[in-house]
């Protein structure tokens, strides 16, 4: 059976972390036969779809990480703030995420996170610099009294607000968007992510027909999703639960047969290859 022709193809990105799934595609190549202005429009939108995938991206690889470390109610959302205008930010969550990692070690607990940086206006506070962040919880009766003592010791700059994270919409996608929306120092990262925390699955990406793209997969209740459709190509995106677990691994192991080889594989195994060589064979 031929291949469908190069110019007739979408790329399709397919993510799945936990219970949440995400798929973005948009159209690739250019149709034969059409004008320079036509293909001058392709490419445009082409190039308007992957802006959109770049501009969700940042906010599904948020809820991924989350799906991947963090557990409603039991981990914690939390608010540092400062009395004074800081000398160092950047040394102050240092060594609060030092003394954090020391005190919870004690307690059999791994420090994990991911703080978000922000500067604006809070209520009842005159220095606009504070961090907001996802911790990792405990277990227990008396664990958020616990973790709110420990934190509050662990920040002596300012206020400290301790609350339960709670999913108010699914896959926290309410309070990722918040957090990711807050003004920050220009040039500064929007996030950083404690360096124990679990990593998100790779995705699939795949070159489909346009008859054979978009499929919603068994076993996923759409959650949101938005298609932008016209002569010059597609873009889509979707996002879901995995309700059905059975049904879905059963797709995704199709889709993984199918799934065009991850970009870095070839690079790590290269990698591995290298540092697997005896030390005789090193050259000094």
């Amino acid at each position: 059976m031929s291949r469908p022709p190069e110019e007739n193809m979408i790329y399709q990105k397919e993510e799945a972390n936990g219970n949440l799934y995400q798929m973005s595609l948009y159209s690739i190549g250019f149709v034969p036969g059409e004008s320079q202005r036509q293909r001058g429009e392709r490419k445009k939108q082409t190039s308007e779809a992957k802006k959109k995938c770049n501009a969700l991206s940042r906010k599904w690889n948020v809820m991924q990480i989350i799906a991947c470390n963090f557990h409603e109610m039991r981990d914690l959302f939390v608010c540092l703030t400062y009395a004074e205008a800081p000398e160092n930010e950047g040394k102050d969550l240092e060594k609060f995420n030092s003394q954090m990692k020391r005190r919870l070690a004690k307690l059999g607990v791994e420090h994990a996170y991911i703080v978000f940086p922000a500067e604006h206006e809070l209520p009842g506070c005159s220095v606009r610099a504070h961090f907001h962040i996802i911790l990792r919880g405990m277990e227990g009766a008396s664990a958020l009294s616990t973790m709110a003592k420990i934190i509050g010791e662990c920040w002596p700059h300012g206020t400290v607000d301790v609350r339960p994270l709670r999913q108010n919409t699914e896959f926290f996608e309410d309070t990722v968007k918040y957090l990711l929306d807050q003004p920050h120092s220009k040039g500064r990262r929007a996030y950083s992510c404690s360096r124990n925390l679990k990593k998100p699955n790779e995705p699939l990406r795949l070159r489909l027909p346009d008859s054979e793209a978009g499929e919603i997969p068994p076993g996923v209740k759409v959650l949101d999703s938005e298609a932008k459709e016209n002569q010059y190509g597609v873009f889509r995106y979707l996002v879901g639960v995995i309700v059905d677990r059975e049904a879905f691994d059963a797709y995704w192991v199709r889709q993984r047969k199918r799934a065009a080889p991850d970009p870095w594989e070839r690079i790590r195994r290269r990698r591995k290859r290298l540092y697997d060589r005896p030390a005789s064979v090193w050259r000094c």
